[in-house]
């Protein structure tokens, strides 16, 4: 029953965002939803969880840290902007069916998405670790290490996005320096790594069902990889060449040194 008092809580979340974003004629806005989204799972496993530790509460936390974060960057950043061109197109596909394609195929999509991605959350809370082994430390302290890495370069990839879109000399260029030097995308690589970390820390030896707190991050890696991250941003930019010199020489996903490329390599095609 736990589970679905959490499942639950994210569909009335989601549902109060719809209306925000009914009102603001922007779906885009789920996006800003989407942070906060893991703040309601850590608070409402927290309330139904029985007992209390330092390790859960560590993990509820970070969740805290990152999901403010996240979610105040893209208010600032999205509020009063026009809808992303991902929901414009989705409207345009739905015609007059609108609200309830947005409803059940945005809002109620989002929320399910977040129940499964949050799966380290829930386990850490509903499963409280304590007196654990030197070993079992380590496993933990390892995972947050992950998290934290993760989170660095999400923070250092946002950060550097948006100095660099002030500048209006940079205008149809390519941040291709910091973190962007190493990755093409950054900020997914960082989401995908700090959600592993959480996975690990929330594994409790004495419960082998926290093991299942692993879905949640293998989930949102195959999403950005495959799905709603790096595929729709390399799409959008397949007829940009200087974005194809970038990708010449940088990882798309993976931090690896920058590749040399020789000029006349890079002008064949």
């Amino acid at each position: 029953m736990s589970y679905l008092y959490i499942y639950l809580s994210l569909i009335v979340y989601f549902t109060i965002w719809f209306l925000i974003a009914t009102f603001k004629k922007n779906n885009g806005l789920v996006d800003i939803g989407w942070g906060l989204g893991f703040l309601v799972v850590a608070v409402s496993s927290f309330i139904l969880s029985k007992e209390f530790s330092i390790y859960q509460l560590i993990i509820n936390l970070l969740v805290l840290i990152w999901g403010l974060r996240l979610s105040f960057y893209l208010f600032i950043r999205n509020w009063n902007k026009e809808e992303d061109f991902r929901y414009q197109n989705m409207r345009k596909k739905w015609k007059n069916k609108v609200l309830i394609n947005s409803y059940f195929k945005v809002f109620m999509l989002q929320a399910t998405l977040c129940f499964v991605v949050a799966t380290p959350i829930y386990f850490s809370n509903l499963y409280v670790k304590s007196n654990l082994s030197f070993f079992e430390n380590i496993i933990f302290i390892f995972g947050i290490l992950l998290f934290v890495i993760g989170f660095t370069f999400e923070v250092l990839a946002d950060s550097s996005l948006k100095k660099f879109k002030k500048n209006p000399l940079n205008k149809g260029k390519i941040l291709t320096t910091g973190v962007f030097k190493y990755t093409r995308h950054p900020n997914y690589f960082g989401e995908s790594l700090l959600w592993i970390g959480l996975g690990i820390a929330a594994i409790n030896i004495n419960n082998l069902i926290t093991l299942l707190s692993l879905v949640g991050p293998l989930v949102i890696t195959l999403l950005l990889l495959f799905v709603s991250g790096v595929p729709l941003l390399e799409k959008r930019y397949k007829d940009n060449l200087l974005y194809q010199e970038y990708a010449k020489r940088t990882s798309i996903f993976f931090p690896l040194p920058s590749k040399k490329v020789k000029y006349d390599e890079q002008t064949k095609k």
